[in-house]
Order: C-alpha cells, then sequence, then structure tokens
C-alpha cells in the first residue's frame, strides 16, 4: 500500500464531505427537510468514496507485492481510511467544530435512522469491491 497516496485520497475525499455537509444542511436541509438532507449527505459521499476507491485502486493495481493477496493494499487503505475518519471526526468535530459529544455519537445510531456507519463501512468495503473488479 501506498501511504502517502492512501491518506491523499483520504484527505480529498473528506475535504468533499465537509463541502457536502455544508451544502446539505444550507441548502438540500431547507429545501427538503433534515432527514432526507442527511441521507442526501450519506449516500453522495458513499458515491465520493466508490469513485475515490476505484481511482485509487486504479492507480496502485501494479504496485501489489510478489506473492501478496490482490486485496490487502485495498484493504489496508479502507482500514487506514476508516480509522483516519474516526479519529478526524471526533477530533476535529468536538474539538475545532465545537460539536457536542452527544451530538456525534447519535450518528452512530443506524436504530433511529442515522446512516453514517454504513460511510465508515464504504470506507473499507468500497476499496475491496474495486481491487476485486480489478483483480487479474
Amino acid at each position: 500500500m501506498n501511504l502517502k497516496l492512501a491518506f491523499i485520497f483520504w484527505f480529498v475525499m473528506v475535504s468533499i464531505a465537509i463541502a457536502n455537509g455544508f451544502f446539505g444542511d444550507r441548502v438540500v436541509a431547507r429545501l427538503t427537510g433534515d432527514y432526507k438532507a442527511h441521507l442526501y449527505k450519506t449516500f453522495f459521499i458513499i458515491t465520493v468514496i466508490f469513485i475515490g476507491a476505484r481511482i485509487y485502486v486504479w492507480q496502485t493495481a501494479g504496485l501489489v507485492a510478489g506473492g501478496a493477496p490482490w486485496y490487502l493494499p485495498a484493504l489496508s487503505a479502507g482500514l487506514l481510511w476508516l480509522c483516519s475518519s474516526i479519529i478526524f471526526e471526533f477530533f476535529v468535530g468536538h474539538y475545532v467544530f465545537r460539536f457536542p459529544w452527544q451530538k456525534l455519537f447519535a450518528d452512530y445510531r443506524i436504530w433511529e435512522g442515522r446512516l453514517w456507519s454504513l460511510v465508515l463501512a464504504s470506507e473499507v468495503a468500497m476499496p475491496l469491491v474495486n481491487a476485486w473488479l480489478r483483480k487479474p
């Protein structure tokens, strides 16, 4: 896995996610309501993750070492993205954007219709799906 490249891809996707969050809250929520805006933001960023993972996997496909399994670089990148997102969300979300802990943890309540967990799952799944589609 190219750690620097994987982190750059994550940073770009997070930047898009932040812009998407502001757009969803300021524009989409006014037009459709809070929950539909939440759905829009969730599925938009999952699409961005799919596209980012596709480009990342296709850029790094030839970098698999000797007998390493085809899925190892994709899994490594996905786990890096997942851990980076969780750390970023709690550190930046709480200490920079000043979101209360209750709001941050509320996004993990999938039984209440909060779909943030799907975004995190897609960060691991999408690189694997794209590596599987690309495998020899």
